[in-house]
């Protein structure tokens, strides 16, 4: 894919994801306006499989981040949220049910991971395939030992220190605030990232700010993002 592909690509899909508006590119456009955000996106969505986590407290709009990721990556959707019904584009699977019906070509949501993965489990058989199956996302599956591949997957957490440390490696990070006491006892690597680059875009927002904005960490792009509804 040449610049001026890449350049169309990029136009057509990151407003999906973002709150952008029309700003009414056209086959006059200045390719070099492409943005590292957009090159961020088009490679992610362009991956065969990848791993991306969501970190943030409660009630700061990281399950509807993480649908409107799906929504971009545009795969058949599948959602483990114990707590919440996903929109009816995405079905819903129990976590016993991930292993043996997660198809090739689809993306997975993780919904309050430590739920199910916490950082405590590491004796569960469900903690232990997915831990294996995280560095062969972008691979054919191959059971039963690496029964998912393919696939992107999406897991939200209230807090890093409380998940399987496994789900950190990432492709992609996206960030809303900590909770007020949860900062001391995060992981030291990622209470770094908060302290230096997430908390000084936030400290001082309104609520409907942080809900519409994350902080997203790639290797090519790092910085804050907004982020429109789902459909």
């Amino acid at each position: 894919m040449d610049g001026w592909q890449i350049f169309r690509a990029a136009m057509a899909i990151a407003p999906r994801l973002l709150g952008f508006q029309d700003q009414g590119y056209s086959e006059e456009t200045d390719p070099n306006l492409i943005t590292d955000k957009d090159l961020a996106l088009i490679t992610l969505k362009r991956k065969t499989g990848s791993v991306t986590v969501v970190i943030g407290t409660r009630d700061t709009g990281k399950t509807e981040l993480c649908y409107r990721l799906a929504e971009f990556l545009e795969r058949p959707t599948y959602a483990v949220s114990p707590q919440q019904k996903p929109p009816s584009w995405i079905k819903w699977l129990h976590v016993e049910d991930v292993l043996e019906q997660l198809p090739p070509d689809s993306t997975c949501i993780f919904d309050d991971t430590p739920a199910y993965m916490s950082n405590r489990d590491y004796n569960e058989s469900f903690n232990r395939t997915v831990e294996k199956a995280i560095p062969m996302v972008r691979h054919d599956p191959h059971p039963p030992d690496f029964p998912i591949g393919r696939v992107h997957l999406i897991f939200s957490t209230q807090s890093a220190a409380q998940a399987d440390r496994y789900i950190l490696d990432v492709d992609a990070a996206f960030f809303k605030p900590l909770g007020l006491l949860m900062g001391d006892i995060e992981r030291p690597n990622i209470a770094k990232l908060y302290r230096t680059l997430v908390n000084p875009e936030f400290d001082g927002q309104s609520e409907d700010f942080i809900k519409s904005h994350a902080y997203m960490l790639t290797r090519g792009y790092k910085g804050l993002i907004e982020v429109a509804m789902t459909r």
